[in-house]
């Protein structure tokens, strides 16, 4: 456990940068802190994003930090997962095409005792891409002629987090867990115009924002035994706000006129966010559940300004295992789908949108044991906008790959 525990704090300097990479191209990440990601990791994300009343023996639950509880009292699990994801947008005139790829996450998961068990990993919070230009032409002040600008849109970055959770059953069939998480990363995001005409000078913004601070959130589920072959488990969460300490710049630059520069510390804040939901078993061969959740946003600071919408998230999802005891591998297989649907947290010309997304996933067991090492394949199709005047359609496809490695690893051995 010592390697694999120094492998892993080895890993968590190596494997951000990767996190880093950009795992979007939206134009949508040009506002706010970019494009949200949701807690969990292939698992969850299968099952459409759902967290809440998520409590698995295989796989992590990030997004409930009450769920830790459920590893094997003599487990050890080692998770991670990457994905590949295109991208189309579209508006009236526009029309692009984009290829992402990232690693997801990095995560550990192991039993303290058999009432208390400890996780920590790498995730991403948001991600910021896109690049894209557009011209106006207008009618100008002097008769019978016109005016073209010409703009630039350029953006990057990420805020990753670190979290490091525990989770415990104080009594028979309830769970609590807290997790602390590190935020940090910067956001990147530059706009240029300039004109056809001369007389006009081109101006430039950059804003620069660098984020580096803690929050806490925490999870509850209540396992309710219906009858031998059926549980059921109600869960909630609950994110506190955060006043988020974060160095920000904005610089407008006009040629040959003025150069203005405006800090912003402490300027910024992560909401709180509300969660709720369940998932209801048959006989460990057929799950069902829904979630929601809501994020107090327009209660935020982002550039020392209340600025961002409320945002509501609603998700639903399944789970098939036919017989994990099986000899037949396609039995012992879970096959997994879910959707969610959310509107946003931020308006785009004074609008705001949807974003619906519906998730495939399968996970393939390695080994017929009690508690193999699963390799997960997902699939993810979304879209959010729509293609009008002021906002853009994009449509997405997604392929992910997790892989969560289930050891034991507190076994004493007996020697003749």
């Amino acid at each position: 456990m010592h390697k694999i525990t120094s492998f892993f704090i080895a890993s968590i300097f190596s494997v951000s940068g990767l996190l880093a990479q950009n795992n979007t191209s939206s134009p949508y990440s040009r506002y706010g802190y970019g494009e949200l990601v949701e807690p969990g990791f292939g698992y969850t994300k299968s099952l459409g994003g759902l967290s809440a009343g998520i409590r698995s023996q295989r796989h992590t639950n990030s997004g409930n930090p009450a769920s830790y509880t459920a590893i094997d009292s003599l487990g050890f699990r080692f998770e991670f997962g990457a994905s590949v994801k295109c991208s189309s947008f579209t508006d009236q005139d526009y029309f692009q095409k984009s290829w992402d790829e990232n690693l997801d996450y990095l995560a550990l998961q192991f039993p303290i005792k058999k009432w208390a068990a400890f996780s920590a990993g790498l995730q991403p919070y948001s991600f910021v891409g896109y690049e894209f230009n557009n011209s106006v032409t207008s009618p100008s002040s002097i008769e019978g002629d016109s005016l073209t600008s010409y703009s630039s849109y350029k953006g990057s970055g990420d805020i990753t987090q670190l979290y490091i959770g525990l989770g415990f059953q104080p009594f028979k069939h309830f769970n609590v867990g807290v997790n602390a998480y590190y935020n940090f990363g910067s956001l990147y995001h530059n706009s240029s115009v300039s004109f056809g005409d001369t007389e006009f000078y081109p101006t430039v913004q950059t804003n620069e924002i660098s984020v580096h601070d803690w929050n806490v959130g925490f999870g509850a589920q209540y396992e309710i035994p219906l009858t031998e072959k059926r549980n059921l488990v109600i869960g909630a969460t609950l994110d506190l706000p955060s006043k988020m300490k974060a160095r920000a710049n904005k610089e407008i630059v006009t040629s040959y006129v003025d150069t203005v520069s405006i800090n912003f510390d402490n300027s910024f804040g992560l909401p709180l966010t509300f969660g709720a939901g369940f998932a209801y078993d048959i006989n460990e061969s057929l799950m069902i559940g829904a979630d929601y959740k809501f994020q107090k946003w327009s209660d935020v600071e982002y550039f020392g300004e209340k600025t961002l919408n409320d945002r509501h998230r609603f998700a639903c999802g399944l789970e098939l295992q036919p017989d994990k005891g099986s000899k037949k591998f396609f039995k012992r297989m879970s096959y997994r789908a879910g959707v969610n649907y959310a509107n946003s947290y931020f308006d785009v010309n004074n609008d705001d949108y949807n974003q619906l997304a519906a998730t495939l996933g399968f996970g393939m067991p390695l080994r017929r044991v009690a508690n193999p090492t699963i390799l997960n394949l997902g699939f993810e199709y979304g879209r959010a906008g729509e293609k009008t005047d002021g906002l853009i359609l994009e449509k997405y496809f997604k392929i992910s790959l997790n892989l969560s490695i289930n050891e034991r690893w507190f076994v004493k051995h007996k020697f003749e």
